[in-house]
């Protein structure tokens, strides 16, 4: 399982997130966390590119036109900031900076499956077509008005490329929990 880190000059940031961009982000250290960084080049909508010059060693990862993540892996744990995408705010931080990134906000398991959705810039009548499963029951899921059930969950996170904790268990931390 991989680890987050934010930098502490980027917390203030990420904490006035729209709510929207903050959920992506959500969903974008799930995948982190469970795949890693081979999980989100499987994810067309997030774009992730290496970074050139100053910032060579760094990585970007698209959470909407305006905002990014640059992150950095070292020793299997990633180290995230979240930037608007101008000049100015690609400055280079200290490592040594960052703490381990909290949840900020709760995402649905329905949020999960459009957000991921949208993120493989799928339509429902294109994930009905992958899936097999039909585009009112997608609507719902969605909705977080029918259950998403195992079988499902196997059948979206194959169609949208992730594992299905993604979709299932949207923010748990296996390290934190212990079974009943």
């Amino acid at each position: 399982m991989w680890k987050i880190f934010e930098h502490k000059k980027s917390i203030k940031q990420i904490n006035s997130l729209p709510t929207e961009i903050l959920k992506r982000y959500e969903k974008w250290k799930d995948i982190v966390s469970i795949s890693g960084p081979n999980g989100l080049k499987q994810i067309k909508g997030f774009n992730d590119e290496p970074l050139v010059g100053e910032w060579n060693d760094h990585r970007s990862s698209r959470l909407n036109l305006q905002y990014r993540v640059i992150y950095k892996i070292e020793n299997e744990q990633f180290f995230v900031q979240v930037v608007k995408v101008t000049a100015h705010d690609y400055r280079r931080n200290n490592m040594k900076d960052y703490q381990e990134s909290p949840i900020r906000e709760k995402v649905s398991i329905g949020e999960s499956v459009r957000i991921i959705r949208e993120l493989q810039e799928l339509s429902q009548n294109a994930l009905s077509t992958l899936t097999g499963i039909p585009q009112s029951t997608l609507s719902a899921i969605e909705h977080d008005k029918v259950n998403l059930g195992v079988e499902r969950a196997k059948v979206l996170a194959r169609a949208l490329h992730v594992h299905p904790a993604v979709l299932v268990f949207p923010g748990w931390n296996i390290e934190q929990k212990e079974a009943a």
